[in-house]
């Protein structure tokens, strides 16, 4: 959330990268349905590998949850495999900050860590494009 997505010039320049946008305020899975239907694929991921802020959960019990979160969940969450009210703030919440999601070729994955590296950065692989399905994001 404090360093700008400089890094995103060279990963455009990426044979290995296929796709990339900054996460704003669609949310985590807003941006990864844009990525899938323009590609005609779907996407699994980790819930348990997405990055979270420490303490998401007191927030989520005293119901500071920006309404946002709910909006984006009703464009789009009939595209995505059922989800607990914990996942829906973490993955429909509006107020990210620019952090990157980029569908990396898998022979490409070794070149792309190596560019975070030196731009010290930290990359976290969450999932993966998998071919086409009726539930275009599936969360695990």
């Amino acid at each position: 959330m404090m360093t700008l997505n400089k890094i995103g010039q060279e990963l455009g320049k990426s044979d290995g990268v296929s796709a990339m946008t900054d996460v704003t305020g669609f949310g985590l899975l807003g941006h990864l349905i844009e990525i899938c239907e323009g590609s005609h694929f779907s996407a699994d991921i980790h819930f348990s590998r997405i990055p979270m802020l420490d303490n998401l959960d007191y927030y989520q019990e005293k119901k500071c949850i920006p309404g946002g979160t709910t909006r984006n969940f009703d464009s789009y969450g009939n595209k995505v495999s059922p989800l607990s009210d914990f996942q829906k703030t973490i993955l429909c919440d509006p107020q990210t900050s620019g952090g990157l999601l980029i569908a990396v070729e898998p022979d490409a994955i070794a070149e792309v860590e190596k560019l975070f590296i030196a731009h010290g950065l930290h990359l976290d692989p969450f999932g993966e494009i998998i071919a086409k399905d009726q539930t275009i994001i599936k969360v695990q």
